[in-house]
């Protein structure tokens, strides 16, 4: 995966920035895989996860931050992406099912959750 250029970090994708031209730009994000979701054998074969970019304070269901879907058209599933992993991602934005996706996003496995800012 790429470094990011000088000055630029991996952030929250606000919902003013997927509505004021984000879409079809080239993103990258980091945060926790929050929902794996699971496909029927006779559908195409996808493996699609949520991604939010905060983690849920403890105790808490809600989380911080923004939801993206990651979705990986060809596979029935990916090899180190479970629920509660951590992952930084760099892909193609764009809404669909009103929500923002990265459609085969490239990726890595993160330990912990060093971007994670708590208040």
């Amino acid at each position: 995966m790429s470094t990011p250029a000088a000055g630029s970090q991996p952030g929250p994708l606000s919902g003013t920035a997927v509505s004021s031209g984000a879409h079809g730009t080239t993103v990258r994000r980091a945060g926790l895989v929050a929902a794996v979701r699971l496909q029927d054998r006779e559908a195409p074969a996808r493996f699609s996860v949520d991604l939010v970019t905060r983690a849920p304070r403890p105790g808490r269901i809600a989380t911080g931050g923004e939801r993206i879907r990651l979705v990986w058209i060809g596979q029935r599933r990916v090899p180190g992406i479970t629920a509660g992993r951590w992952l930084r991602v760099e892909g193609f934005l764009s809404i669909h099912q009103d929500l923002p996706t990265i459609f085969n996003p490239r990726y890595e496995l993160l330990a912990g959750a060093p971007h994670d800012h708590r208040s």
